[in-house]
């Protein structure tokens, strides 16, 4: 790892949290909502995907909206579950490293997400052997919260402000080329976190 780290900041999906995108797609396509698969896949940077992304419209909304969309097929109830389907888990090394390298590090969370899969990540995936989310990280930057998405430079000047971090002391890690580029282009240190990857590997 760089010299002179001070503060690393992680990306939550596709780094720690292990997605599946095409769970979701089919059970939503089952109960006849095929034409999800492009806008959740790509999370275009219109429409109700990303206004909940940046917290423009709320839980209740989305969820009435995808229900009109189905004509009616999904309830209320089932949709929250199809759209957490997404979602998997944190590996419990990636958990235990997250903790260790608070010992060291300031650590904080940058992340593009929505109210109902943060919740359910909170509840499902942090809440474990006596940790809570709180544990992990000192701050939380999301998406939907800050009304502002990645690879925005803005949501990253934001951050920089907040946390009074300097940008050469920060060590930011993403799976997207577009969000280490803009944190880059600020002066952060940036890593490219490839799928797979051994994520101790990187701080050895």
């Amino acid at each position: 790892m760089k010299k002179g780290i001070k503060t690393i900041v992680f990306d939550l999906g596709g780094v720690l949290i292990d997605l599946n995108f095409q769970r979701a797609l089919d059970a939503f396509a089952e109960a006849g909502l095929k034409d999800m698969a492009h806008e959740v896949q790509s999370f275009s940077r219109e429409g109700i995907f990303m206004d909940l992304e940046l917290g423009n419209i709320c839980t209740a909304d989305f969820f009435r909206a995808i229900q009109k969309k189905a004509n009616g097929s999904l309830s209320l109830e089932q949709i929250p579950a199809y759209w957490n389907l997404i979602l998997l888990d944190i590996p419990q090394e990636k958990l235990e490293l997250v903790r260790e390298l608070r010992k060291h590090y300031t650590v904080h969370l940058l992340s593009n997400t929505n109210e109902p899969h943060w919740e359910y990540i909170c509840q499902t995936c942090f809440n474990k052997d006596g940790y809570t989310v709180n544990d992990y990280f000192e701050k939380i930057f999301l998406s939907y919260e800050m009304h502002l998405a990645k690879p925005d430079k803005a949501i990253f000047e934001q951050m920089l402000c907040e946390a009074q971090l300097v940008p050469e002391e920060t060590l930011f890690i993403d799976d997207s080329e577009a969000n280490c580029q803009s944190a880059s282009e600020l002066g952060i240190q940036v890593h490219r976190y490839l799928i797979g990857e051994n994520l101790k590997k990187i701080f050895e």
